[in-house]
């Protein structure tokens, strides 16, 4: 589904924590008494070790979010694969991209599989500079659910990010406009705290807002969209926009919008989305044998 390609979507934000953030880096000796017990993850960046939200950590929340949503619209007969799953791996042993691509869950669809590249890609978000960073080391203790009491010998300090500021992107290839809209929508409930970032949350972490939120999206085919969206099935996947108005480009039209709100506009029924995917599966089936 990559050998081609006709648009792409690049959505570029700043996560800013609206409360303490825990990211858990690598377990490393308790050589040093005075480092925290858990410590914020870390990479080289520009000369030195700084705090950084791994895409990994980012696609994971969204991955988790995206699948509750859509195992409530899909139907019945749209079975979504054991992301764990050895059964589903050997099945596809032997099938081509395409039948790989139409025979999987929308979720393995859109983020991807070992045996399916997926179309989102979450880039490691790092600290903005000039922004203020600010990291301090919390103390918990375990609490007795008997008797309500500390329990003795439990506590441990994990070092959190208070206040940062960390710069985000997020890459679509070959999108589906439900796709566009799912991920509007991950991006609200990021925005509005009903989805949590990293460790902790059960303890009140992971609370963040998303700021400067900016969408680029290309049309690499031939002929101009103007105000229409189009997704990956060319004629078949496209939804009509207002005051939408693509730039012609050296091979590429290209449009940018900002903020996240005209995703979650976009015109596009995610329930009935999944019912024409449950029909593409078995039609596809039916047509191939896979």
């Amino acid at each position: 589904m990559f050998k081609e390609l006709r648009n792409e979507a690049r959505i570029t934000f700043n996560i800013h924590t609206a409360g303490p953030l825990l990211i858990k880096g690598a377990d490393e000796p308790g050589l040093d008494p005075s480092l925290p017990d858990v410590r914020f993850v870390r990479a080289y960046r520009d000369g030195e070790m700084v705090p950084f939200i791994p895409g990994s950590s980012l696609k994971g929340v969204l991955r988790s979010r995206a699948e509750q949503i859509l195992r409530t619209l899909a139907p019945p007969e749209l079975e979504f694969h054991d992301l764990f799953g050895e059964s589903i791996k050997n099945e596809m042993e032997g099938k081509d991209g395409r039948s790989r691509y139409y025979t999987s869950d929308p979720l393995v669809q859109l983020f991807g599989q070992t045996y399916l590249a997926g179309r989102l890609s979450c880039r490691d978000a790092f600290p903005v500079p000039g922004r203020p960073l600010h990291l301090s080391e919390r103390s918990h203790v375990a609490i007795n659910r008997i008797t309500g009491a500390t329990h003795g010998g439990a506590l441990f300090n994990p070092e959190v990010v208070d206040e940062g500021t960390f710069a985000a992107e997020i890459r679509i290839t070959n999108f589906a406009t439900w796709q566009m809209k799912l991920v509007g929508c991950l991006l609200q409930d990021l925005n509005d705290g009903f989805l949590l970032l990293g460790g902790s949350t059960t303890r009140g972490y992971g609370r963040v807002v998303l700021e400067e939120v900016e969408v680029i999206v290309r049309d690499y085919r031939a002929d101009p969209p103007q105000g229409v969206l189009r997704g990956y099935e060319t004629g078949e996947d496209q939804v009509m926009l207002e005051n939408l108005r693509f730039t012609k480009h050296e091979y590429y039209y290209e449009i940018r919008l900002g903020g996240y709100d005209w995703l979650v506009r976009l015109p596009v029924d995610l329930k009935e989305e999944m019912s024409k995917l449950a029909e593409q599966r078995r039609n596809w089936e039916a047509k191939t044998g896979a």
